[in-house]
């Protein structure tokens, strides 16, 4: 008989989460961080007999309307491996169940899978998604020095480039300010929304033997010139947020960078350094970019949107058509 189990013990969790290939999305480090920000953070983890056969982190997120919200569960739930489709479908419908009777209930279910799941026609494919449907895994089984022969000759021409102009690239534990001055200017440049500085420092707040952030600086003569967070979880890197400084571009910054975090993922034991997003047509330059770099890529399943309010679904809907038109 399957049971849903709230009571979440942080090494289990990630214990199970990591066993079972999870995303760092769903580590309960990220559920904390999430809860820091003001978001309400639920994990449900179905068992049938004391075994532990899915988990889900899903979020409570606000919506425009005072007292409406929406639930998010990114790249999850995480299932057990070795349990069949069947069962899988089961156990999801059971904890759909279950979040259906939350008090307070939201608007709608927005579900972002990691490995597939979904077959009906019930459920509503999302307007814009939240997290990359796409992305490049680089496999750091290899030797560095196969690791860099597989990129390309342009790529390794700017790290040597990079490295002969003087670029230094160091690791801290602790957030600085400076890396939020080069994010203002890579969103004004790249038109995209930065959030507040109190997002990227709490990343830091969150470090522990599972979960770790590092913000990866480029130093040229003393100045900052490029910079990236880069979460470590489960035997995987990612760096969740880059930035960098137009003015000093020629001397290829963002490409050491990679290279420095691709051999310190390595030298500290990681299997895999996922690139964190790639799309052709909406972001061609940064794509092409990270391609240099190798990988083989991942395409991650269609998200879908659960519905439980129908009337107030369709004007988040309006809404966010309204918000791509005119806010962009």
């Amino acid at each position: 008989m399957l049971e849903i189990n709230e009571k979440v013990e942080k090494n289990k969790w990630n214990e199970f989460v990591i066993n079972n290939q999870g995303n760092f999305l769903q580590s309960f480090e990220w559920g904390e961080f999430q809860n820091a920000l003001g978001e309400k953070t639920f994990r449900f983890g179905v068992q049938e007999n004391n075994f532990i056969l899915a988990e889900a982190q899903m979020i409570k997120q606000a919506f425009l309307f005072r007292g409406k919200s929406f639930f998010y569960i990114p790249f999850g739930p995480i299932f057990k491996k070795d349990i069949s489709e069947e069962k899988r479908k089961e156990v999801f419908n059971f904890l759909l169940e279950h979040i259906k009777q939350i008090p307070g209930k939201a608007i709608f279910l927005r579900v972002e899978p990691i490995s597939s799941l979904f077959t009906s026609q019930d459920f509503n494919n999302p307007l814009k998604r939240v997290q990359p449907q796409k992305t490049l895994i680089l496999s750091l089984q290899k030797d560095q020095e196969e690791i860099l022969n597989n990129f390309t000759e342009k790529v390794r021409y700017n790290i040597k480039l990079s490295q002969k102009k003087g670029v230094q690239i160091r690791f801290q534990d602790k957030y600085t300010p400076e890396f939020y001055d080069l994010i203002k200017k890579t969103t004004k440049r790249d038109k995209f929304h930065a959030f507040e500085p109190e997002h990227y420092k709490k990343l830091f707040d969150f470090n522990s033997a599972d979960f770790k952030t590092k913000l990866c600086l480029a130093d040229y003569k003393g100045k900052i010139i490029g910079a990236g967070i880069l979460i470590i979880f489960g035997g995987q890197g990612q760096c969740i947020h880059s930035a960098s400084d137009w003015e000093y571009r020629a001397l290829k910054a963002p490409n050491l960078l990679q290279w420095e975090r691709i051999k310190f993922l390595k030298d500290n034991q990681c299997q895999e350094y996922n690139f964190w997003g790639i799309d052709e047509k909406k972001w061609p330059g940064l794509t092409a970019f990270k391609k240099g770099f190798g990988g083989k890529e991942l395409v991650y399943p269609q998200g879908k949107d659960i519905v439980f309010q129908k009337i107030w679904y369709e004007i988040y809907k309006i809404l966010r058509i309204f918000k791509k038109l005119f806010f962009k």
